[in-house]
C-alpha cells in the first residue's frame, strides 16, 4: 500500500463502483493536489522499478490519474491518453482532454492519465541547463547545446540510469498500472510523439487495446530529425502557394517567396538582434536571429495554421527591418522549461538519431530552407548523452488487427500524411483521414470540433466499419492575417478592473486576470502567461493578433470569459469564479 491513507483507498472504491478500476497493492487513488483538473478527479502514485529487467533497485513514482466518466452507465475499458514531445506530461494535459470526452455529453468511460517514467511527476529527467528564458538564445543556436546536455548528462547519471528510459520500457509501466487498476482494456489516444508510443503499446500488449486514435503519427521508420527538412520546405511550398491563389494575400504580399528568401540571407550575413519582455516578470531581454534560427521558426509556425496563416505578414515586416513578431513567436518555443527535455534526449538518442546513415543527409536536406542545421545538433547532442542502444526491430511496422483512425493534416511539417499512410497499410482495420489544409495541429481551423467527433465515433462504436468522416470538409484553415486586428484603445482602469480575477471551465484550466501598466491584462493561464492589448473595454488580442480574449458580462460584470484564435472562440469558455 503507499503513503496514501486506507480510507481514501476505501472512498475510491466507493467512487468508481463495479464498473470502475479496482484497487491494487501499491496504487491507491485519492484526491488531487495540484490544479488543472476536473474536481472529481482522482491521483495517485504508482512505483516501479527503473530497471524492469533486473526487478530490483531504484523505484520510479509514476503520477497517475484517473477521471471517473460521468455517465449513468459508464464502459469497463478506459480511455488512456499519450502526450507528445517526447517529455510532455499526460497529466498536465489532461483537462483539454477531458474537454474532448465530454463534447458530445457525460463522460462515458474512465479518463487514464500516466506521467511516463521521467516525464511530469513520474521522476522528470529536468536540464535544468536548458530551462528559462536565457535558454531560447541556446535553442535558437543550436537548439540543444552540446556543453549543456553534456553537463545534464554527468549531473543525472549520478542518480538515474538514462538507458532506461525508452518508449518501449514507459509503456511497460503503463500497462503494469494498467491491471492495477483492473482495465482489462484500453482505448489508446494520442498525438504527434504520443502516436510512437501508442504505436509500441499496440505492438508489445496488443490484447489490451480496444481501439486506438493516432493523431498526426510519428512512423515507425521516421528517424526523427531525419525528414524535418523536406517535410517543412513541402508544407512551405504549400502555403506559399495557396497565398498566390488567395486573392487577398497575394495583393498584399505579392513578393512572399523573395521576402522570406531575402530575411534568411540578411541573417545569414549579419545575425538580427530583437529586444523583448517577459509577459510574466515584465523583464525585458534580447533574441539574436541567425539564420538557423530564423529557419527554425519559420518552420515552426508551420506547425499551426493560425501562426502559418501570419507568415506572410510577418516575412513582409521582417523584410522591412521589424523582426519583433516572428521573435514574440520564438518565446513559444524551446527544449526548456514546457517539458522534461532530458526525457526528451533519452528517446530522440536512443531510438532515431543512431539509425540515420551519413549517406542519407546530403538528398534529405538539398534545396531546403531549414538544411541540415537539426539533425547535425541532434547527432551532436546525442554524443554528448548516454542513451539505450536499441537494434533496428523497432523501425519495423506495427502489425495488428485493433480497429485504428489516424488523422494527418495536409501540410504538416513535421509528420506528414505520408507517415499516416505507411502507418496504416500494416492495421487491418485502419482508417487514415487527411484534413485539406491542415497543419500539425488543428489550432486556428475553423470546425475543429470534428477531430474530436471522430475520436468519439470510434470510441463509442468501437469499429472503423461506417466511420462516417464528413465532419471534415467543414474544416477551413483561417485567413491569411493582412494585419494584426483592431487598433488597441484607451479602457478606463475602473473598466479592466471589472475583468480581473479568476476563471475557470469544466476540467480545471483556468486563467487568473490582472492589470498591467493600467491599460492592459494579463492572464497568468495554467499553461503560460500572456498579455493582451484591449480593443474595446471587453475584447482584447495580443500584440501580434496572434489570440484574443473576449468577455461576457451580465449586470456590469465580467461572469465568463472566451478564448479566441482566428477570430473564433474556441472551446469552453472559462467561467469566473466567485
Amino acid at each position: 500500500m503507499s503513503h496514501i491513507r486506507m480510507t481514501l483507498f476505501l472512498a475510491c472504491l466507493l467512487a468508481f463502483g463495479a464498473a470502475g478500476p479496482s484497487a491494487a497493492a501499491g496504487l491507491a487513488l485519492g484526491p488531487c493536489t495540484f490544479e488543472g483538473l476536473p474536481k472529481e478527479a482522482r491521483c495517485g502514485t504508482y512505483e516501479v522499478f527503473e530497471d524492469r529487467s533486473a526487478g530490483s533497485g531504484r523505484r520510479i513514482p509514476l503520477r497517475v490519474v484517473v477521471v471517473p466518466a460521468s455517465a449513468p452507465q459508464k464502459h469497463s475499458d478506459a480511455v488512456a491518453y499519450f502526450s507528445g514531445g517526447p517529455g510532455e506530461s499526460a497529466v498536465e494535459d489532461g483537462s483539454w482532454v477531458v474537454s474532448i470526452l465530454r463534447q458530445n455529453g457525460p463522460q462515458t468511460r474512465d479518463l487514464l492519465l500516466v506521467d511516463l517514467r521521467g516525464n511530469g511527476g513520474s521522476g522528470r529527467l529536468d536540464c535544468t541547463e536548458l530551462a528559462g528564458i536565457e535558454s531560447r538564445q541556446g535553442f535558437l543556436d543550436d537548439f540543444l547545446p552540446a556543453a549543456f546536455v553534456r553537463s545534464c548528462r554527468e549531473r543525472l547519471s549520478g542518480r538515474t540510469d538514462l538507458a532506461q528510459y525508452t518508449s518501449a520500457i514507459a509503456v511497460d509501466d503503463v500497462d503494469e498500472v494498467r491491471a492495477a487498476l483492473g482495465y482489462d482494456k484500453l482505448d489508446l489516444y494520442a498525438g504527434s510523439y504520443g502516436t510512437r508510443t501508442a504505436l509500441t503499446y499496440l505492438r508489445r500488449h496488443p490484447d489490451r487495446v480496444r481501439t486506438a486514435t493516432l493523431f498526426r503519427v510519428v512512423a515507425s521508420d521516421a528517424r526523427t530529425p531525419l525528414q524535418f527538412a523536406r517535410t517543412a520546405q513541402a508544407a512551405l511550398d504549400g502555403l506559399i502557394a495557396e497565398c498566390a491563389g488567395d486573392a487577398a494575400c497575394h495583393a498584399a504580399f505579392p513578393r512572399f517567396r523573395e521576402e522570406l528568401d531575402g530575411i534568411l540571407r540578411r541573417v545569414e550575413k549579419e545575425p538580427v538582434r530583437v529586444e523583448l519582455t517577459d509577459a510574466a516578470t515584465g523583464r525585458t531581454f534580447e533574441l539574436r536571429f541567425n539564420r538557423d534560427g530564423l529557419a527554425q521558426m519559420i518552420r515552426y509556425m508551420l506547425y499551426d495554421t493560425n501562426p502559418a496563416s501570419r507568415l506572410p505578414l510577418y516575412a513582409h515586416l521582417a523584410a522591412q527591418g521589424d523582426f519583433r513578431p516572428i521573435a514574440e513567436h520564438a518565446l513559444g518555443h524551446g527544449i526548456g522549461g514546457w517539458s522534461s527535455n532530458g526525457y526528451f534526449l533519452a528517446v530522440t538518442c536512443a531510438e532515431d538519431v543512431p539509425f540515420i546513415r551519413e549517406e542519407e543527409i546530403p538528398a534529405a536536406v538539398a534545396g531546403t530552407f531549414l538544411g541540415d542545421f537539426r539533425i547535425r545538433r541532434q547527432q551532436a547532442a546525442c554524443k554528448a548523452w548516454t542513451a539505450a542502444k536499441l537494434g533496428p526491430e523497432i523501425l519495423a511496422p506495427v502489425v495488428a488487427d485493433v480497429p485504428t483512425l489516424i488523422v494527418s493534416g495536409e501540410r504538416d511539417p513535421v509528420t506528414p500524411p505520408s507517415d499516416g499512410e505507411k502507418t496504416v497499410r500494416h492495421l487491418r482495420h485502419g482508417v487514415h483521414v487527411v484534413v485539406p489544409d491542415g497543419a500539425h495541429s488543428p489550432g486556428g481551423m475553423r470546425g475543429w470540433e470534428c477531430e474530436g467527433e471522430l475520436f468519439l465515433q470510434l470510441l463509442e462504436a468501437g469499429t472503423t466499419e461506417g466511420l462516417d468522416t464528413s465532419c471534415v470538409a467543414r474544416m477551413q484553415r483561417p485567413a491569411f492575417a493582412l494585419d494584426f486586428g483592431d487598433p488597441e484603445v484607451t479602457v478606463a482602469v475602473a473598466d479592466l478592473d471589472r475583468l480581473t480575477g479568476t476563471y475557470r471551465d469544466g476540467s480545471g484550466y483556468e486563467g487568473r486576470v490582472e492589470v498591467v501598466d493600467g491599460k492592459r491584462l494579463r492572464v497568468r493561464f495554467s499553461d503560460g502567461t500572456v498579455v493582451y492589448l484591449p480593443t474595446s473595454p471587453t475584447r482584447f488580442r495580443t500584440a501580434y493578433g496572434t489570440s484574443g480574449l473576449v468577455f461576457r458580462m451580465e449586470g456590469g460584470r465580467a461572469v465568463a470569459m472566451g478564448l479566441e484564435r482566428s477570430g473564433q472562440v474556441e472551446g469552453e469558455e472559462l467561467k469566473r469564479v466567485p
